[in-house]
């Protein structure tokens, strides 16, 4: 899989688009704290944008193509003291021990096989009182083709992300019809699930 994400980033830059996801930019203004993890990165949209706002933020991604795009764009944006890159899988990626006050996953989709042990794995990275911010395509969106898995088992819905994230007190849990307009990859009508969670300060 690796191999796909290189080669897509390769023959593409700003494959999603240079510009943050509409959710995470409108998100990220209400969050507290000082830093934020972005799990399966790829070129670092939300990266620098989070970095652009006084974030310290850590990504990391498979892809070591994406992870380059992504810290070029940091020191093209003079930012890339606020951003650490990291090259790895999403079930590998131990992060700081001290946890993170943002979790962000956007259109992180995984194989059935591990999507819940890595939501559960996006949990142990916040800290006491932080908050996971989710975007991802649910499973209506089979068929379109504005972007996203061709296998349902990899697409989202309400009580899986329920189930998956049971540790976090849920704020906003919802499936939405969009028109995407983020890089070649992800343009036109699809179907959405976002998520906001917090965990516990106790």
């Amino acid at each position: 899989m690796n191999g796909h994400w290189d080669k897509r980033y390769s023959e593409t830059e700003g494959v999603y688009g240079k510009k943050p996801n509409p959710f995470w930019a409108q998100e990220l203004e209400h969050c507290e704290g000082k830093t934020a993890l972005l799990p399966c990165e790829g070129e670092g949209r939300n990266a620098l944008w989070a970095a652009q706002r006084g974030w310290h933020v850590d990504a990391f991604d498979s892809s070591s193509v994406g992870m380059a795009t992504c810290r070029r764009w940091c020191e093209e944006a003079s930012v890339e003291q606020l951003v650490k890159t990291h090259i790895s899988d999403a079930m590998n990626f131990r992060g700081n021990e001290s946890g993170y006050d943002v979790v962000g996953l956007f259109y992180a989709h995984t194989p059935h096989s591990i999507r819940q042990q890595f939501h559960r794995r996006a949990v142990t990275w916040l800290k006491p009182g932080g908050k996971l911010i989710l975007e991802g395509f649910n499973t209506n969106q089979l068929g379109l083709s504005s972007g996203g898995p061709k296998d349902r088992s990899m697409l989202f819905s309400i009580d899986q992300l329920q189930n998956d994230f049971k540790g976090l007190k849920v704020e906003q849990l919802e499936t939405i019809q969009v028109v995407l307009n983020e890089g070649p990859f992800h343009q036109g009508n699809a179907e959405i699930i976002r998520m906001i969670g917090s965990l516990s300060k106790d």
